[in-house]
């Protein structure tokens, strides 16, 4: 009799393994139209500002949209991704980011392209932490960071078909065109994830990750206000938030706002010549976002990686901005760059290991809602820089990135105050 039941537990568990792929892989498809989305305005700045008749920071607006947005909706986003569940939540506002995609496509003026920017910004902004939540209940808790980098990987897919892919498609078929498919495709994976999409294994009949680790079983009993006191008196989560906020924005400046068009400045490259080196600082990133993780896991440490990589990051954008680099060597150290700046990924991982398991969307829209408000303002502020200084645009350049490399050293500081969790739980209920 006992044999029979190891038999079937045996076939259940491999069962969860199986399933759980699907479920994780059809979230990071979404996941890949979030990032390609918050990358590909920086890409077809040119068209924009043609169409529109605008100056940098204006465009910067443009792309400020979605970040405003995604701001407002990333502590909504985790109370969302806790009580609704993910399934329910990402269906219901990937439509809204379709239909946000389709009106920035058809804009026939620059207000009707920030509420179609808007839209996108709200519609995808609940993606990520779904994602987040789907793999703390769908994966072992021992492979957090090694997941949450295999997110980052799907990240970099998308922002990696937001340079010189991006190019091509808007050469064929148009800027306007091009955004007007993205939200056709996206209506598609939006029914995948209402048709395959499952919240917790125990909802297939299976068991789920609580029992699986022999632990108590995490009932969804989350009370509003009790879960955003719990995350947001803890200093930890505002620790991650702020160690965040300068190596993403930096991340979104690189390859979504002002990278491509720095290089052009510097180097006289041509547009496809500088999209081809910032995709060197893509595929940096997606090594980086599963290196990091899975080193992180194995050698169970949180803190120094973060220290080490942080401080790496600062100097790799001082390098960047204010050192002449030889062309030949612009491509590797754009990768190094994107490989140590996606060190913010382990701000997630430490954000979720210093709070209520129960909380993990909640905690990560509190860290990614203090970023989220940097990669809406400073990239403006930058960009009001550049105007300022048109008449000798490399020195604007390197006046408006000396406001990113400050946030940058601000979280090099905050790193140092972060929480090592040794790579496990360790919230403890305050009584």
């Amino acid at each position: 009799m006992d044999k029979q039941v190891d038999v079937k537990r045996q076939k259940q568990i491999k069962e969860v393994e199986r399933q759980r792929w699907v479920v994780w892989t059809i979230l990071a498809l979404m996941y890949i139209f979030v990032t390609f989305h918050r990358m590909a305005t920086g890409v077809v700045r040119a068209d924009l500002q043609e169409t529109f008749g605008i100056g940098a920071a204006q465009f910067a607006n443009i792309g400020s949209m979605y970040f405003y947005a995604y701001f407002i909706m990333q502590i909504p986003s985790g109370i969302l991704a806790d009580k609704l569940g993910p399934k329910k939540t990402v269906t219901i506002f990937s439509i809204l980011a379709a239909i946000g995609s389709v009106i920035f496509g058809l804009a026939p003026t620059l207000t009707i392209a920030y509420i179609g920017r808007f839209l996108v910004g709200i519609g995808v902004s609940v993606v990520f932490i779904c994602l987040i939540k789907i793999q703390s209940r769908w994966f072992y808790s021992k492979n957090f960071a090694l997941m949450i980098g295999f997110a980052g990987l799907a990240a970099n897919a998308g922002a990696l078909l937001a340079q010189t892919p991006l190019v091509y498609a808007a050469s064929a078929f148009g800027w306007r065109s091009t955004f007007v498919y993205l939200g056709i495709v996206m209506l598609f994976f939006t029914a995948l994830t209402m048709i395959f999409v499952k919240d917790d294994p125990t909802e297939k009949g299976l068991p789920g990750m609580d029992e699986l680790e022999g632990r108590a079983a995490v009932k969804n009993d989350v009370k509003v206000g009790e879960a955003l006191k719990s995350v947001m008196s803890n200093p930890g989560t505002w620790i991650a938030g702020i160690v965040n906020i300068g190596l993403y924005v930096g991340y979104v400046v690189l390859l979504g706002q002002f990278g491509g068009s720095f290089l052009m400045t510097a180097y006289g490259l041509t547009q496809i010549q500088a999209a081809n080196l910032i995709m060197s600082a893509v595929f940096g990133s997606a090594v980086g976002s599963i290196a990091i993780g899975y080193v992180s896991d194995r050698i169970k440490k949180r803190k120094i990686i973060l220290v080490l990589l942080s401080a790496l990051t600062l100097v790799g954008w001082i390098l960047f901005i204010y050192v002449k680099v030889p062309t030949g060597l612009l491509a590797l150290l754009l990768f190094a760059l994107g490989f140590v700046m996606t060190n913010f990924t382990m701000t997630w991982t430490i954000a979720n290991e210093v709070n209520d398991r129960r909380l993990s969307g909640i905690a990560t829209g509190v860290v990614n809602c203090v970023a989220f408000a940097g990669a809406a303002i400073i990239p403006v502020i930058m960009g009001k820089i550049l105007d300022a200084n048109n008449a000798n645009l490399f020195g604007g350049y390197q006046k408006a990135f000396l406001v990113l490399i400050g946030f940058v050293g601000i979280s090099v500081a905050a790193s140092f105050f972060a929480t090592e969790t040794n790579a496990q739980n360790v919230y403890k209920e305050n009584k």
